[in-house]
Protein backbone atom coordinates (compact mmCIF):
# COMPACT_ATOMS: atom_id res chain seq x y z
CA UNK A 1 0.00 0.00 0.00
CA UNK A 2 2.87 2.33 0.84
CA UNK A 3 4.55 1.66 -2.53
CA UNK A 4 1.29 2.34 -4.35
CA UNK A 5 0.97 5.73 -2.59
CA UNK A 6 4.56 6.65 -3.54
CA UNK A 7 3.96 5.74 -7.19
CA UNK A 8 0.68 7.66 -7.17
CA UNK A 9 2.39 10.79 -5.78
CA UNK A 10 5.16 10.58 -8.39
CA UNK A 11 2.62 10.25 -11.21
CA UNK A 12 0.64 13.14 -9.80
CA UNK A 13 3.76 15.33 -9.73
CA UNK A 14 4.58 14.43 -13.35
CA UNK A 15 1.04 15.16 -14.48
CA UNK A 16 1.11 18.52 -12.71
CA UNK A 17 4.47 19.31 -14.29
CA UNK A 18 3.23 18.41 -17.77
CA UNK A 19 0.09 20.47 -17.19
CA UNK A 20 2.28 23.42 -16.13
CA UNK A 21 4.38 23.09 -19.29
CA UNK A 22 1.25 23.01 -21.43
CA UNK A 23 0.02 26.21 -19.79
CA UNK A 24 3.36 27.90 -20.47
CA UNK A 25 3.36 26.71 -24.07
CA UNK A 26 -0.21 27.83 -24.71
CA UNK A 27 0.52 31.22 -23.13
CA UNK A 28 3.55 31.65 -25.38
CA UNK A 29 1.64 30.64 -28.49
CA UNK A 30 -1.26 32.90 -27.59
CA UNK A 31 1.02 35.89 -27.03
CA UNK A 32 3.03 35.27 -30.20
CA UNK A 33 2.27 37.87 -32.87
CA UNK A 34 1.09 35.82 -35.85
CA UNK A 35 2.52 38.29 -38.37
CA UNK A 36 6.05 38.72 -37.00
CA UNK A 37 8.63 36.42 -38.56
CA UNK A 38 10.20 35.18 -41.78
CA UNK A 39 7.92 34.32 -44.74
CA UNK A 40 8.94 32.76 -48.07
CA UNK A 41 7.53 31.69 -51.43
CA UNK A 42 9.10 29.75 -54.29
CA UNK A 43 7.40 28.67 -57.55
CA UNK A 44 7.73 28.44 -61.32
CA UNK A 45 5.03 30.12 -63.43
CA UNK A 46 3.11 27.65 -65.56
CA UNK A 47 2.63 30.16 -68.37
CA UNK A 48 6.19 31.20 -69.20
CA UNK A 49 8.19 29.01 -66.81
CA UNK A 50 9.69 31.94 -64.92
CA UNK A 51 11.28 31.15 -61.57
CA UNK A 52 9.94 33.36 -58.76
CA UNK A 53 11.22 33.53 -55.19
CA UNK A 54 10.33 36.04 -52.49
CA UNK A 55 11.13 36.57 -48.85
CA UNK A 56 9.20 38.83 -46.47
CA UNK A 57 10.87 39.61 -43.14
CA UNK A 58 8.48 41.29 -40.67
CA UNK A 59 9.73 43.03 -37.53
CA UNK A 60 8.09 43.73 -34.19
CA UNK A 61 5.10 46.06 -34.38
CA UNK A 62 4.68 49.49 -32.87
CA UNK A 63 1.51 49.65 -30.73
CA UNK A 64 0.37 46.40 -32.37
CA UNK A 65 -0.40 48.47 -35.47
CA UNK A 66 2.60 49.28 -37.67
CA UNK A 67 5.09 46.63 -38.79
CA UNK A 68 8.45 47.36 -40.46
CA UNK A 69 9.37 44.79 -43.11
CA UNK A 70 11.90 43.93 -45.78
CA UNK A 71 10.82 42.35 -49.07
CA UNK A 72 13.27 40.51 -51.32
CA UNK A 73 12.09 39.24 -54.70
CA UNK A 74 13.93 37.18 -57.29
CA UNK A 75 12.52 36.67 -60.79
CA UNK A 76 14.87 34.79 -63.11
CA UNK A 77 18.06 36.90 -63.13
CA UNK A 78 16.48 39.88 -61.34
CA UNK A 79 16.91 40.48 -57.59
CA UNK A 80 15.32 43.41 -55.78
CA UNK A 81 15.29 44.32 -52.10
CA UNK A 82 12.82 46.82 -50.63
CA UNK A 83 11.84 48.31 -47.29
CA UNK A 84 8.09 48.20 -46.69
CA UNK A 85 5.63 49.35 -44.04
CA UNK A 86 2.68 47.14 -43.10
CA UNK A 87 -0.39 48.31 -41.17
CA UNK A 88 -2.73 46.00 -39.26
CA UNK A 89 -6.31 46.29 -40.54
CA UNK A 90 -7.72 43.55 -38.35
CA UNK A 91 -6.63 40.37 -36.60
CA UNK A 92 -5.93 38.64 -39.94
CA UNK A 93 -5.00 41.37 -42.41
CA UNK A 94 -1.99 43.60 -43.02
CA UNK A 95 -2.22 46.49 -45.49
CA UNK A 96 0.88 47.01 -47.65
CA UNK A 97 2.38 50.46 -48.09
CA UNK A 98 2.24 51.55 -51.72
CA UNK A 99 5.52 53.41 -51.31
CA UNK A 100 8.53 51.11 -51.02
CA UNK A 101 12.13 52.12 -50.55
CA UNK A 102 14.47 50.53 -53.07
CA UNK A 103 17.49 49.15 -51.20
CA UNK A 104 18.97 47.45 -54.26
CA UNK A 105 17.97 46.18 -57.71
CA UNK A 106 20.01 44.21 -60.21
CA UNK A 107 20.55 43.87 -63.15
CA UNK A 108 17.83 46.44 -63.96
CA UNK A 109 16.11 49.21 -62.02
CA UNK A 110 12.34 48.75 -61.81
CA UNK A 111 11.78 51.72 -59.51
CA UNK A 112 8.12 52.48 -58.80
CA UNK A 113 6.84 49.42 -60.67
CA UNK A 114 7.15 47.61 -57.35
CA UNK A 115 4.10 49.67 -56.26
CA UNK A 116 1.97 47.17 -58.18
CA UNK A 117 2.48 44.82 -55.25
CA UNK A 118 -0.29 46.44 -53.21
CA UNK A 119 -3.41 45.61 -51.21
CA UNK A 120 -3.38 43.33 -48.16
CA UNK A 121 -1.67 40.23 -46.86
CA UNK A 122 -4.32 37.89 -45.48
CA UNK A 123 -3.40 35.39 -42.76
CA UNK A 124 -4.65 31.80 -42.84
CA UNK A 125 -3.36 28.23 -42.55
CA UNK A 126 -2.87 25.80 -45.41
CA UNK A 127 -3.95 22.15 -45.47
CA UNK A 128 -0.83 21.19 -43.51
CA UNK A 129 -1.63 23.75 -40.82
CA UNK A 130 1.23 26.05 -41.82
CA UNK A 131 0.69 29.81 -41.37
CA UNK A 132 0.36 31.63 -44.71
CA UNK A 133 0.04 35.21 -45.93
CA UNK A 134 -1.85 35.54 -49.22
CA UNK A 135 -1.61 38.66 -51.36
CA UNK A 136 -5.02 40.24 -51.99
CA UNK A 137 -4.52 43.07 -54.49
CA UNK A 138 -6.67 46.18 -54.87
CA UNK A 139 -7.50 46.69 -58.54
CA UNK A 140 -5.94 49.77 -60.12
CA UNK A 141 -8.54 49.86 -62.92
CA UNK A 142 -5.99 50.79 -65.57
CA UNK A 143 -4.63 53.78 -63.66
CA UNK A 144 -0.98 52.67 -63.48
CA UNK A 145 0.08 55.66 -65.59
CA UNK A 146 -1.00 58.03 -62.81
CA UNK A 147 1.62 56.49 -60.51
CA UNK A 148 4.32 57.97 -62.79
CA UNK A 149 5.97 54.62 -63.33
CA UNK A 150 9.03 54.31 -65.49
CA UNK A 151 8.17 54.40 -69.20
CA UNK A 152 8.71 51.12 -71.05
CA UNK A 153 10.55 53.08 -73.75
CA UNK A 154 13.28 53.98 -71.24
CA UNK A 155 14.25 50.32 -70.82
CA UNK A 156 17.01 49.13 -73.18
CA UNK A 157 15.88 46.37 -75.55
CA UNK A 158 17.76 43.69 -73.63
CA UNK A 159 15.94 44.71 -70.40
CA UNK A 160 12.36 45.04 -71.67
CA UNK A 161 11.65 41.32 -71.63
CA UNK A 162 12.88 40.94 -68.02
CA UNK A 163 10.94 44.03 -66.91
CA UNK A 164 7.67 42.82 -68.49
CA UNK A 165 8.04 39.43 -66.83
CA UNK A 166 8.52 41.11 -63.44
CA UNK A 167 5.47 43.33 -63.93
CA UNK A 168 3.36 40.38 -65.07
CA UNK A 169 4.12 38.49 -61.85
CA UNK A 170 3.64 41.55 -59.64
CA UNK A 171 0.26 42.28 -61.25
CA UNK A 172 -1.21 38.81 -61.77
CA UNK A 173 0.62 35.95 -60.07
CA UNK A 174 -0.98 34.21 -57.12
CA UNK A 175 1.37 34.96 -54.22
CA UNK A 176 1.13 33.10 -50.94
CA UNK A 177 3.94 33.29 -48.39
CA UNK A 178 4.57 30.42 -45.98
CA UNK A 179 5.99 31.15 -42.55
CA UNK A 180 9.42 29.61 -42.00
CA UNK A 181 10.40 31.27 -38.71
CA UNK A 182 8.94 33.33 -35.85
CA UNK A 183 12.16 35.34 -35.59
CA UNK A 184 11.45 39.08 -35.94
CA UNK A 185 13.34 41.16 -38.51
CA UNK A 186 15.85 43.12 -36.43
CA UNK A 187 17.84 45.02 -39.02
CA UNK A 188 18.78 48.63 -38.32
CA UNK A 189 16.28 49.70 -40.99
CA UNK A 190 13.40 48.20 -38.97
CA UNK A 191 13.75 51.17 -36.61
CA UNK A 192 14.07 53.90 -39.22
CA UNK A 193 10.97 52.76 -41.15
CA UNK A 194 8.80 53.59 -38.12
CA UNK A 195 10.21 57.11 -37.67
CA UNK A 196 9.10 59.57 -40.38
CA UNK A 197 11.85 62.10 -39.63
CA UNK A 198 14.60 59.65 -40.46
CA UNK A 199 12.86 57.18 -42.76
CA UNK A 200 14.60 57.00 -46.17
CA UNK A 201 11.35 57.97 -47.96
CA UNK A 202 7.73 58.67 -47.09
CA UNK A 203 6.22 55.24 -46.40
CA UNK A 204 2.76 56.31 -45.29
CA UNK A 205 3.45 57.61 -41.74
CA UNK A 206 2.88 61.25 -40.93
CA UNK A 207 5.13 62.63 -38.20
CA UNK A 208 3.93 62.76 -34.60
CA UNK A 209 1.44 65.46 -33.61
CA UNK A 210 1.09 66.48 -29.97
CA UNK A 211 -2.39 67.11 -28.61
CA UNK A 212 -3.57 68.50 -25.29
CA UNK A 213 -6.82 66.57 -24.89
CA UNK A 214 -7.70 62.89 -24.95
CA UNK A 215 -10.77 63.20 -27.20
CA UNK A 216 -10.40 63.63 -30.95
CA UNK A 217 -12.93 63.89 -33.75
CA UNK A 218 -12.90 62.41 -37.26
CA UNK A 219 -14.70 64.60 -39.79
CA UNK A 220 -15.46 62.79 -43.06
CA UNK A 221 -15.12 64.56 -46.40
CA UNK A 222 -17.54 62.99 -48.88
CA UNK A 223 -16.47 62.72 -52.52
CA UNK A 224 -17.90 61.76 -55.91
CA UNK A 225 -16.65 58.18 -55.95
CA UNK A 226 -17.82 55.08 -54.11
CA UNK A 227 -14.59 54.57 -52.18
CA UNK A 228 -14.80 52.29 -49.17
CA UNK A 229 -12.74 53.44 -46.20
CA UNK A 230 -11.98 52.42 -42.61
CA UNK A 231 -10.42 54.27 -39.67
CA UNK A 232 -8.94 52.84 -36.50
CA UNK A 233 -6.88 54.11 -33.61
CA UNK A 234 -4.31 51.71 -32.17
CA UNK A 235 -6.24 48.41 -32.28
CA UNK A 236 -9.69 50.02 -31.88
CA UNK A 237 -12.03 50.58 -34.82
CA UNK A 238 -13.62 54.00 -35.33
CA UNK A 239 -15.48 53.17 -38.57
CA UNK A 240 -15.27 50.02 -40.66
CA UNK A 241 -15.78 49.84 -44.44
CA UNK A 242 -18.03 52.82 -44.98
CA UNK A 243 -18.88 54.47 -48.30
CA UNK A 244 -17.02 57.79 -48.53
CA UNK A 245 -19.54 59.13 -51.08
CA UNK A 246 -22.27 59.28 -48.46
CA UNK A 247 -22.44 62.10 -45.95
CA UNK A 248 -21.65 60.98 -42.44
CA UNK A 249 -21.68 62.59 -39.01
CA UNK A 250 -18.40 63.20 -37.23
CA UNK A 251 -17.07 60.40 -35.04
CA UNK A 252 -15.37 61.00 -31.69
CA UNK A 253 -12.61 58.76 -30.42
CA UNK A 254 -10.58 58.50 -27.20
CA UNK A 255 -6.79 58.47 -27.10
CA UNK A 256 -4.64 56.41 -24.77
CA UNK A 257 -2.20 58.30 -22.58
CA UNK A 258 1.11 58.51 -24.44
CA UNK A 259 1.64 57.37 -28.04
CA UNK A 260 -1.32 56.53 -30.29
CA UNK A 261 -1.40 55.50 -33.94
CA UNK A 262 -4.42 56.39 -36.08
CA UNK A 263 -4.66 54.60 -39.43
CA UNK A 264 -6.86 55.62 -42.36
CA UNK A 265 -7.42 52.71 -44.77
CA UNK A 266 -8.49 52.64 -48.41
CA UNK A 267 -10.44 49.36 -48.58
CA UNK A 268 -10.83 49.71 -52.34
CA UNK A 269 -10.13 52.24 -55.10
CA UNK A 270 -13.69 53.02 -56.14
CA UNK A 271 -14.62 53.43 -59.81
CA UNK A 272 -12.01 56.03 -60.74
CA UNK A 273 -8.87 54.00 -60.11
CA UNK A 274 -7.59 55.29 -56.75
CA UNK A 275 -9.18 56.23 -53.47
CA UNK A 276 -10.18 59.88 -53.21
CA UNK A 277 -11.31 59.64 -49.60
CA UNK A 278 -10.23 62.17 -46.98
CA UNK A 279 -10.75 62.77 -43.29
CA UNK A 280 -9.94 65.68 -41.02
CA UNK A 281 -8.71 64.95 -37.49
CA UNK A 282 -9.80 67.61 -35.03
CA UNK A 283 -8.34 68.26 -31.60
CA UNK A 284 -8.57 71.16 -29.21
CA UNK A 285 -5.27 72.64 -30.35
CA UNK A 286 -4.77 71.30 -33.88
CA UNK A 287 -6.32 69.81 -37.03
CA UNK A 288 -4.77 67.26 -39.38
CA UNK A 289 -5.98 66.37 -42.88
CA UNK A 290 -5.42 62.84 -44.18
CA UNK A 291 -6.14 62.86 -47.91
CA UNK A 292 -5.70 60.07 -50.45
CA UNK A 293 -5.84 62.59 -53.32
CA UNK A 294 -2.59 64.18 -52.15
CA UNK A 295 0.18 63.33 -54.61
CA UNK A 296 2.25 61.57 -51.93
CA UNK A 297 -0.71 59.25 -51.14
CA UNK A 298 -1.83 58.52 -54.68
CA UNK A 299 -2.70 54.83 -54.94
CA UNK A 300 -1.94 54.28 -51.23
CA UNK A 301 -3.72 51.66 -49.17
CA UNK A 302 -3.33 53.53 -45.88
CA UNK A 303 -2.17 56.71 -44.19
CA UNK A 304 -0.98 56.52 -40.59
CA UNK A 305 -0.36 59.34 -38.14
CA UNK A 306 1.26 59.20 -34.71
CA UNK A 307 -0.59 61.16 -32.04
CA UNK A 308 0.93 61.84 -28.65
CA UNK A 309 -1.44 62.57 -25.77
CA UNK A 310 0.58 63.41 -22.64
CA UNK A 311 -1.98 62.99 -19.89
CA UNK A 312 -5.58 62.64 -18.85
CA UNK A 313 -6.97 66.15 -18.32
CA UNK A 314 -9.61 64.92 -15.89
CA UNK A 315 -7.01 63.88 -13.34
CA UNK A 316 -4.14 66.26 -14.16
CA UNK A 317 -3.67 70.00 -13.99
CA UNK A 318 -1.56 72.22 -16.20
CA UNK A 319 1.58 74.16 -15.42
CA UNK A 320 1.41 77.87 -15.99
CA UNK A 321 3.62 79.01 -18.87
CA UNK A 322 5.46 82.33 -19.09
CA UNK A 323 5.82 84.35 -22.27
CA UNK A 324 9.00 83.49 -24.09
CA UNK A 325 9.58 82.84 -27.75
CA UNK A 326 9.97 79.08 -28.27
CA UNK A 327 11.99 77.23 -30.90
CA UNK A 328 14.58 79.99 -31.03
CA UNK A 329 18.30 79.32 -31.23
CA UNK A 330 20.28 80.46 -28.19
CA UNK A 331 24.06 80.89 -28.33
CA UNK A 332 24.84 79.04 -25.13
CA UNK A 333 26.16 79.44 -22.50
CA UNK A 334 24.46 82.54 -21.18
CA UNK A 335 26.84 84.86 -19.25
CA UNK A 336 25.51 83.99 -15.79
CA UNK A 337 25.17 80.26 -16.53
CA UNK A 338 28.65 79.35 -17.79
CA UNK A 339 30.42 76.63 -15.79
CA UNK A 340 33.79 77.61 -14.36
CA UNK A 341 37.12 75.91 -15.02
CA UNK A 342 38.47 74.16 -18.08
CA UNK A 343 36.74 70.81 -17.57
CA UNK A 344 36.33 69.14 -20.97
CA UNK A 345 33.14 67.51 -19.68
CA UNK A 346 31.44 70.89 -20.06
CA UNK A 347 32.10 71.10 -23.82
CA UNK A 348 28.61 69.78 -24.58
CA UNK A 349 27.14 72.86 -22.89
CA UNK A 350 28.87 75.11 -25.41
CA UNK A 351 26.71 73.89 -28.29
CA UNK A 352 23.90 76.04 -29.57
CA UNK A 353 20.55 75.39 -27.91
CA UNK A 354 16.95 75.41 -29.10
CA UNK A 355 14.36 76.56 -26.56
CA UNK A 356 11.52 74.03 -26.71
CA UNK A 357 9.34 75.32 -23.88
CA UNK A 358 8.80 77.23 -20.65
CA UNK A 359 6.80 76.77 -17.48
CA UNK A 360 6.23 78.24 -14.02
CA UNK A 361 6.69 76.02 -10.98
CA UNK A 362 5.52 76.72 -7.46
CA UNK A 363 7.44 73.71 -6.19
CA UNK A 364 11.15 73.62 -5.50
CA UNK A 365 11.44 69.99 -6.52
CA UNK A 366 10.16 68.48 -9.78
CA UNK A 367 10.34 65.08 -11.43
CA UNK A 368 11.56 64.61 -15.00
CA UNK A 369 10.17 61.47 -16.63
CA UNK A 370 12.20 60.46 -19.70
CA UNK A 371 11.61 57.73 -22.27
CA UNK A 372 11.84 56.84 -25.97
CA UNK A 373 8.36 56.83 -27.55
CA UNK A 374 9.54 55.16 -30.76
CA UNK A 375 12.19 52.46 -30.54
CA UNK A 376 14.86 51.97 -27.94
CA UNK A 377 18.08 52.44 -29.92
CA UNK A 378 20.83 53.12 -27.40
CA UNK A 379 20.36 56.88 -26.97
CA UNK A 380 21.87 58.46 -23.89
CA UNK A 381 21.69 62.08 -22.78
CA UNK A 382 23.13 64.35 -20.12
CA UNK A 383 21.14 67.02 -18.26
CA UNK A 384 22.31 70.18 -16.59
CA UNK A 385 20.52 72.83 -14.58
CA UNK A 386 22.03 76.30 -14.65
CA UNK A 387 25.29 74.85 -15.96
CA UNK A 388 25.57 72.13 -13.29
CA UNK A 389 25.25 68.49 -14.30
CA UNK A 390 22.39 66.57 -12.69
CA UNK A 391 22.71 63.44 -14.86
CA UNK A 392 25.50 62.17 -17.12
CA UNK A 393 25.20 59.40 -19.68
CA UNK A 394 21.56 58.79 -18.82
CA UNK A 395 20.25 55.85 -20.96
CA UNK A 396 16.90 56.54 -22.64
CA UNK A 397 14.68 53.45 -22.48
CA UNK A 398 11.18 52.53 -23.63
CA UNK A 399 10.08 52.46 -20.01
CA UNK A 400 9.89 55.91 -18.36
CA UNK A 401 12.65 56.70 -15.86
CA UNK A 402 12.55 59.46 -13.27
CA UNK A 403 15.16 62.12 -12.45
CA UNK A 404 14.48 64.46 -9.51
CA UNK A 405 15.38 68.11 -10.07
CA UNK A 406 15.85 70.85 -7.46
CA UNK A 407 15.21 74.41 -8.68
CA UNK A 408 16.80 77.66 -7.62
CA UNK A 409 14.52 80.67 -7.00
CA UNK A 410 13.79 82.55 -10.22
CA UNK A 411 14.80 81.39 -13.68
CA UNK A 412 16.31 77.94 -14.20
CA UNK A 413 17.75 76.76 -17.49
CA UNK A 414 17.58 73.00 -18.11
CA UNK A 415 19.91 71.81 -20.88
CA UNK A 416 19.60 68.46 -22.66
CA UNK A 417 22.84 67.29 -24.28
CA UNK A 418 23.22 64.33 -26.65
CA UNK A 419 25.98 61.98 -25.48
CA UNK A 420 25.55 59.87 -28.60
CA UNK A 421 23.14 59.45 -31.48
CA UNK A 422 22.20 55.86 -30.63
CA UNK A 423 21.82 53.64 -33.65
CA UNK A 424 19.40 56.13 -35.24
CA UNK A 425 20.22 59.82 -35.57
CA UNK A 426 19.17 62.22 -34.05
CA UNK A 427 18.97 61.54 -30.31
CA UNK A 428 15.25 61.65 -29.44
CA UNK A 429 13.52 61.59 -26.05
CA UNK A 430 10.11 62.39 -24.63
CA UNK A 431 10.33 64.51 -21.48
CA UNK A 432 7.39 64.89 -19.10
CA UNK A 433 7.84 67.38 -16.24
CA UNK A 434 5.80 66.33 -13.22
CA UNK A 435 4.72 68.17 -10.06
CA UNK A 436 2.14 66.04 -8.27
CA UNK A 437 -0.80 65.99 -10.66
CA UNK A 438 0.64 68.70 -12.91
CA UNK A 439 2.33 67.45 -16.06
CA UNK A 440 3.81 69.02 -19.16
CA UNK A 441 5.37 67.08 -22.09
CA UNK A 442 8.18 68.11 -24.42
CA UNK A 443 9.73 66.33 -27.39
CA UNK A 444 13.53 66.47 -27.08
CA UNK A 445 15.63 66.10 -30.25
CA UNK A 446 19.37 66.70 -29.93
CA UNK A 447 22.59 66.00 -31.82
CA UNK A 448 26.27 66.90 -31.58
CA UNK A 449 25.60 70.46 -32.75
CA UNK A 450 22.35 71.39 -31.01
CA UNK A 451 21.09 71.07 -27.43
CA UNK A 452 17.48 71.46 -26.30
CA UNK A 453 16.57 73.91 -23.54
CA UNK A 454 13.63 74.23 -21.16
CA UNK A 455 13.26 77.34 -19.00
CA UNK A 456 11.54 76.97 -15.65
CA UNK A 457 10.66 79.91 -13.44
CA UNK A 458 10.50 78.85 -9.78
CA UNK A 459 7.99 81.16 -8.14
CA UNK A 460 8.74 81.24 -4.44
CA UNK A 461 5.57 81.93 -2.39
Amino acid sequence: MHNFQVIFNILKMKINFIFFLLILLSTHLFSQDIFVGDWKINFVTTENLHHFEARLEIGQSEKGTLYPAQLTISIDSFIGRYQVLLAKKNSRQLAISTQKFVVSETPIQMGKWIQLLNGTLDFSRDLKGQPTLSLNRISLNGRTSALKLRDWKSFPENEKSIAKNIVSILEKAEIQFIKTSNEAWKDQAAKTILQPKISPIYLGIIDTIFVKNKIGTVAFKNNNDNDIISVKTNTNGIVDQIDSKKKRDDEDFILDTGLNILTFFADDFGKKGFSSGAINLKFENTNKLLDFTDSSNLGATFIAVKIYNPFDEETNKKFEKFIEKENIIIHYPEPNKIPTGNNKDNNGLKREGKLVGTLVSKSKELEFSLWDDAMEDGDSISLSINGKWIARGFPVKKKPQIIKVTLAPGYNLITFVADNLGSISPNTTVLEIIDGNKRMPFFIETDFKLNNLVKIYYKVN
